[in-house]
C-alpha cells in the first residue's frame, strides 16, 4: 500500500461523481469546460498537484474549494498573501539566537496536512517573487498533494518585463512539479449571480453612490492597531471591535502605505467592512489601485462584506479607460455586490 502511494505520489482521490454532485447541489450545472476540469482533479494523472488557471469567473476557486472540501484527509487552505504573511510571522517570532528558517516555518505552517489549497495565486511583488522562491521548495518537499489557483498561466506569473526574471525559478519548479490546467474558455458566472442583495458574506455587500467624495464623519477619526506586532496605528473613520465593524475613506485605506498582511490582520477583528468616498479612476494613482485591489481579494476570500461609497455607478466606474492591473478580475467581484441607490444627500 504504501509502495504505490509513493509511486503515484501525494495527490488524494475523490471520485468524479462525489466532486459533481457536490457542485452541483444547489442547481447548478457545470459547463463543459468546468465538466472536463473536474475529470483531471479526480482522474488518475495527477500525481504532485496542480495549477489551475484560467478567465474571470470561471469556477477556479469554486471547484478548488469544492475539490478541497469533499476530501477526508488533514488539509490547510490558504490566500497564497496569507500564506506569505504566515512565514514571514512565523520566521520573525523566532527566538534569539535560534532562528527558523523558511522550510521549517512551511513545515510548521502546513502540520500533517495531506492537501495544501493555496487560492489566488497571482504575484506582481518582487519581494513576493523572492519569498516564493524559498516557500515553494519546501511546500514541494512535504507529503501533500499542492492546489494553486491564478488568473496567469505559471509563464505569465509577475509580468512586469522588469522583474519577470526574478520569478523564472517559481515558474520552472511549478512547470516540472505540477499539472498545469487551463479551465477551458467560457462564461464569466459572477456577473450573473451577482447583485440581488441576497448573498452572504461579500456578496451581500453594496456599492452606493454619494453625491461627492468629501470628507466623511470629520472629527471622529479613530486609530486600529497593525502589523505583526500591533504597534503600527491605521487611521480610519471608525472602528468597533466588538461589533466586528470598520470604516474608513479610500484614501485611508488605499491612499496609504497599508500592506496585503495588514488588510489579512484587519480581517480577524473585523468582519463588516465600510469603504468611504471612492473617487473617480481617473483620480487614484497606480499603488492605490493596487491597494484596493488587494483589499478586494482579501475580503472576497474571507467572505466578509463589503459596502462601497463612490462617486460613480460601478458600471461607469467599471468603464473608465485606467485600471489597475487585474482588472478583469477585480471588476469581475465587485460586481458581486448591489447596487445601491443614489445617495446625495
Amino acid at each position: 500500500m504504501s509502495g504505490r502511494r509513493r509511486e503515484r505520489g501525494p495527490w488524494p482521490h475523490l471520485r468524479e461523481t462525489t466532486l459533481t454532485a457536490a457542485l452541483e447541489s444547489d442547481g447548478k450545472v457545470l459547463d463543459a469546460g468546468q465538466r472536463a476540469t473536474v475529470q483531471l482533479l479526480t482522474g488518475r494523472r495527477i500525481t504532485r498537484g496542480v495549477y489551475l488557471h484560467g478567465g474571470v469567473g470561471r469556477g477556479k476557486t469554486w471547484l478548488g474549494a469544492e475539490f478541497f472540501n469533499a476530501l477526508e484527509v488533514p488539509k490547510l487552505r490558504l490566500h497564497m498573501h496569507a500564506l506569505l504573511g504566515q512565514v514571514n510571522q512565523v520566521v520573525a517570532s523566532a527566538q534569539a539566537g535560534r532562528p527558523i528558517g523558511i522550510d521549517h516555518a512551511v513545515a510548521r505552517i502546513v502540520g500533517d496536512a495531506r492537501m495544501v489549497f493555496i487560492d489566488e495565486f497571482h504575484v506582481h511583488d518582487v519581494g513576493d517573487a523572492m519569498l516564493l522562491r524559498r516557500v515553494l521548495p519546501g511546500l514541494l518537499s512535504l507529503d501533500a498533494g499542492l492546489l494553486l489557483t491564478s488568473n496567469y498561466p505559471a509563464d505569465e506569473l509577475l509580468p512586469d518585463p522588469l522583474f519577470h526574471h526574478t520569478m523564472v525559478p517559481v515558474i520552472e519548479m511549478i512547470q516540472s512539479a505540477l499539472t498545469e490546467w487551463q479551465i477551458p474558455d467560457g462564461v464569466d458566472y459572477r456577473p450573473l449571480n451577482a447583485g440581488d442583495g441576497r448573498g452572504s458574506g461579500f456578496a451581500s455587500g453594496s456599492w452606493t453612490v454619494t453625491g461627492s467624495p468629501g470628507p466623511t464623519a470629520a472629527g471622529t477619526f479613530t486609530r486600529v492597531p497593525v502589523g505583526f506586532s500591533g504597534t503600527r496605528q491605521l487611521e480610519v473613520a471608525f472602528a468597533d471591535p466588538e461589533a466586528g465593524e470598520v470604516e474608513a475613506t479610500f484614501g485611508q485605506l488605499c491612499g496609504t502605505p497599508v500592506s496585503v498582511q495588514d488588510f489579512l490582520g484587519l480581517t480577524r477583528t473585523y468582519s463588516r467592512w465600510r469603504l468611504l468616498a471612492v473617487p473617480h479612476p481617473e483620480e487614484i494613482d497606480v499603488q492605490a489601485f493596487q491597494r484596493f485591489a488587494f483589499l478586494v481579494d482579501v475580503l472576497v476570500d474571507a467572505d466578509l462584506r463589503l459596502d462601497v461609497e463612490a462617486t460613480l455607478p460601478l458600471r461607469d466606474w467599471a468603464r473608465a479607460a485606467r485600471l489597475p492591473r487585474d482588472a478583469d478580475r477585480f471588476l469581475s467581484r465587485l460586481s458581486l455586490l448591489c447596487v445601491g441607490r443614489t445617495n446625495t444627500a
